[in-house]
């Protein structure tokens, strides 16, 4: 009896994958493609939270800036700024006799 003698496994395998390239080839593309179709949508999900977090803090900002300036019409309001001329600081009227025009010429 002779003894059969088969290639190695390695060896077979090796056959196949080149007898077999276009389906290797393309089983890598399509590896790599589901990879970085899971990469960016990361990324996506990273980016949309950061820009919500960003309107948010706008948003707060844009509050905050109204709330100052009606505090600053409140503060700026002319009679406000003559009641305080005249109480705290003794501020009067000009008195028309006592007016005094400088020419700038």
């Amino acid at each position: 009896m002779t003894k059969r003698r088969y290639p190695s496994l390695t060896k077979m395998l090796l056959q196949d994958l080149l007898r077999h390239k276009w389906v290797v080839l393309l089983s890598a593309v399509i590896i790599v493609n589901a990879l970085s179709i899971v990469y960016i949508s990361h990324l996506n999900r990273n980016l949309t939270a950061e820009r919500d977090d960003l309107l948010s803090y706008r948003d707060q900002l844009d509050r905050e800036w109204r709330h100052l300036v009606v505090e600053q019409n409140a503060l700026t309001e002319h009679s406000r700024v003559e009641r305080i001329a005249q109480e705290q600081l003794g501020m009067r009227d000009v008195e028309p006799e006592r007016e005094v025009l400088v020419s700038w010429q």
